[in-house]
């Protein structure tokens, strides 16, 4: 038999210059050639089907994320097509324009004095499927609940990217991609037949808590599966795919106006991407690897070549420096890894103040609610634009500072009290912001070691809700302070973007396996960002 020999990558070059393993047998020996997954797609060569297909799948999923978040903008909308009865009229009810029943005073004090409820007793919408406001009956008092629906949405999503990122390093990105895609099924199709308040508060919490899931997962599968210098093309496209979904709200919202039905249509997506996941979406192998897997990852791989119509290295063995105990604990035992992580949650944590403040503070434009949706879903596709350049020419550290530091300064200019300079900073600020969604995303799921990628980047996900949550506050708090909530958001940013100097470039570079991998990062020539 013979003997095994194994051969360095070192000095093997293939096209245009790069490294590639040795793969070549000799007369007397065999030679073992052994590669890391980031060695094997860079020798597969460029984006193929197989990715080309991961691409698509996970673009109509993140237009699904879009779709599924902003689902309250149509289904919870004001329905301003109602009058007062009778019988409302003789104890003192009054109709104002652009106002719902409840909001004005005289109208509450009805309630309160007679305890009944006023929805088709002393007044009555023209037709109350418009939206769940009208069409549940519930007492002015309690009308705060439905402005819970937004919030409750970012509290699923906040205990969802935890609980789920966890669960894929566990079980596995598909298997978790399935679950949490699975219950976002399971809820989109429960909302349009019950008509509860409660029901639906259920239903929005879980909705936000499968997003955390399948829209996170999705990402680092992307990522996992690409090519080094093609990770930033992959990840921005997704980004923007997510932006143009989020625009396109607005035309279900057009096309199905009563909320039912638009309930019902935005429940079609999901239900038609379950089996398609379930057929084509693929393990990670990486993870694979990490459990120690590797006939499986190298099967994964292997067909990867197939598809892509490619061959893989003769005698192919795969390694990794994989650490099997990796942990939230060693994240805590590790001085750099634990500033890291916190210096990126804070990324996240203002990346997601900056976009929703100013998405919850804009909502009392003037003009027709359709035509403001797409204009705010289409501000960002610039902002997806900038993030992939300014990634291709200085890498992901450097760009998002500048693109932080610049949204700090919109905000921050946005404090000076003239309607035209506020809406001109809000627009550079919405472009801003979905550039930093896109870098952030692809930085955490490039800097964490394997075993912890997805409980890392869930983690700062996760304060990214934290900051959803807080943002209407902010955005009510500028009816009375229109000033300081500027200053304060803005300063913050600026500070966010100082911290941003103590974490290190992960562009170009392969993603760590191990604690020790990641240390490396500091230590490692800075690579071409366009690689």
């Amino acid at each position: 038999m013979s003997a095994a020999k194994y051969e360095s990558l070192e000095g093997q070059t293939g096209e245009e210059g790069e490294e590639v393993p040795l793969k070549d047998v000799k007369e007397d020996e065999l030679v073992v050639s052994r590669y890391k997954i980031d060695d094997v797609l860079q020798y597969l060569g460029k984006v193929g089907r197989f990715q080309i297909v991961l691409i698509i799948l996970m673009s109509v999923i993140a237009s699904i994320a879009a779709l599924r978040i902003l689902f309250d903008l149509f289904a919870a909308k004001n329905n301003f097509n109602w009058s007062c009865t009778e019988e409302g009229e003789a104890l003192g009810c009054i109709y104002e324009e652009e106002k719902m029943p409840c909001d004005i005073s005289n109208n509450s004090a009805i309630e309160d004095s007679t305890g009944k409820i006023g929805n088709g007793l002393y007044w009555t919408f023209n037709d109350t499927r418009e939206s769940i406001k009208s069409d549940i009956k519930m007492a002015c008092k309690d009308k705060s609940k439905f402005t819970l629906t937004s919030s409750i949405f970012f509290i699923g999503a906040f205990f969802g990217v935890w609980g789920f990122g966890r669960l894929s390093d566990i079980i596995g990105r598909r298997k978790t991609l399935l679950i949490s895609l699975g219950i976002c099924v399971l809820q989109a199709w429960v909302i349009p037949f019950f008509k509860n308040i409660y029901v639906y508060l259920a239903c929005r919490c879980l909705d936000g808590a499968a997003f955390g899931g399948y829209f996170l997962i999705g990402f680092v599968l992307e990522v996992e599966y690409a090519p080094p210098k093609y990770r930033n093309t992959i990840g921005t496209a997704l980004h923007f795919i997510t932006s143009i979904g989020m625009a396109m709200i607005a035309a279900w919202g057009y096309f199905f106006p009563l909320w039912r039905d638009y309930a019902i249509a935005l429940a079609v997506p999901p239900t038609i991407m379950f089996p398609l996941c379930f057929f084509f979406a693929p393990e990670s192998p990486r993870y694979c690897l990490a459990k120690g897997d590797e006939k499986e990852a190298l099967s994964l791989l292997t067909k990867v070549a197939r598809t892509n119509k490619q061959e893989m290295p003769s005698n192919c063995e795969l390694y990794e420096d994989v650490d099997t105990a990796a942990s939230l604990t060693d994240v805590l035992k590790n001085p750099r890894l634990l500033r890291c992580g916190l210096i990126n949650m804070g990324g996240w944590f203002m990346t997601s103040l900056v976009y929703y403040m100013l998405w919850f503070s804009a909502k009392n434009l003037a003009g027709s609610i359709y035509v403001n949706a797409a204009v705010l879903g289409v501000a960002e596709l610039p902002g997806r634009v900038f993030a992939f350049i300014l990634m291709e020419k200085v890498g992901r550290k450097a760009s998002f500072m500048a693109s932080m530091g610049l949204a700090a300064t919109c905000v921050l200019i946005s404090a000076y009290d003239n309607a035209t300079c506020r809406k001109v900073m809000y627009g550079f600020g919405k472009a801003l912001s979905g550039s930093l969604w896109a870098i952030i995303y692809l930085y955490s799921s490039e800097m964490y070691p394997t075993k912890i990628r997805n409980l890392g980047s869930g983690i700062g996900a996760a304060s990214a809700r934290v900051a959803a949550l807080i943002a209407p506050f902010i955005g009510d708090a500028l009816t009375h302070s229109p000033i300081i909530p500027y200053i304060v958001v803005g300063v913050a940013g600026f500070l966010c973007t100082v911290t941003f100097f103590y974490v290190p470039e992960t562009g170009g570079k392969d993603l760590p396996q191990t604690l020790a991998e990641f240390d490396n990062l500091f230590h490692k020539k800075k690579p071409d960002p366009k690689v």
